[in-house]
Order: C-alpha cells, then structure tokens, then sequence
C-alpha cells in the first residue's frame, strides 16, 4: 500500500501539468466549428446475379456532402467514401436503388448530411451467351 501511495504521489506537479496540458489539447482539438464539404464518390455494384448484367446509362458517382472536424474532412479522398450497392437477388427489369447515409462508409467523427442522387434506376437484362 506505500508503494502505490508513493507512485500515486511522488512528482505531482508534473503530474498536474501534464493533465492540464492534455485537457487543454483536447478543448482545443473538439472546440473547432465543424465543417461541411462535398465529395464526388464512386458507386460500386456488388453480387450482381450472373445471368444478368446492367444496361443503359448508370450513374458511376454520387455527390455526398459531409458534417465534421475541418481537419478530418480534408484528410478524406472520395475512395474513402465508397458507396456499394448489393444487386443479389434482384430480378431482371428495371430496378430503383435507394441509397442511403448508412451505405457510405464515413469516419467517426464526420455525419453524412446529403446524398445526390438519393435514387439509382437501374435496368437489369439477361446477359447474352457468349459466341
């Protein structure tokens, strides 16, 4: 027991300043405004069925604009952000993809405020044999 009370005790001013120093980083660091930015993300399609394949026009991107720490929102790149959409069990014919926040992978700390298109039409056809 006198060994943890000199531990505890032994060289507390620094002990002090080094807690008053790091509660001074930390009110600096989560004081700043946060931002918003906006960022062109690819969309990914994944498990699409095999004897189907996408046709016509299809968006690659989405605009996704994010809420958070300045610092952190100009860490992130787009691939960051990626948006995948699972086609498994889909059937052929035109299909309509929501998309939603909880599809992007965004970093603590940073909150998907808008997503632009928030709908992806689709059109799913069988896939022709191969000659």
């Amino acid at each position: 027991m006198r060994f943890l009370r000199e531990w505890v005790l032994s060289n507390w001013g620094l002990k002090l300043l080094a807690l008053a120093v790091s509660f001074l980083l930390w009110t600096t660091y989560t004081s700043a405004p946060p931002a918003e930015m906006g960022y062109l993300v690819p969309l990914e399609f994944s498990n699409i069925p095999r004897e189907l394949e996408i046709s016509g026009d299809v968006p690659t991107q989405v605009h996704v604009r994010l809420r958070g720490r300045s610092a952190l929102l100009r860490r992130l790149t787009p691939a960051d952000l990626g948006i995948t959409v699972d086609l498994g069990g889909r059937p052929a014919g035109e299909t309509l993809i929501q998309l939603t926040p909880e599809q992007i992978a965004a970093p603590y700390g940073a909150t998907v405020v808008s997503l632009t298109p928030s709908q992806v039409r689709l059109l799913l056809v069988p896939r022709r044999a191969s000659r």
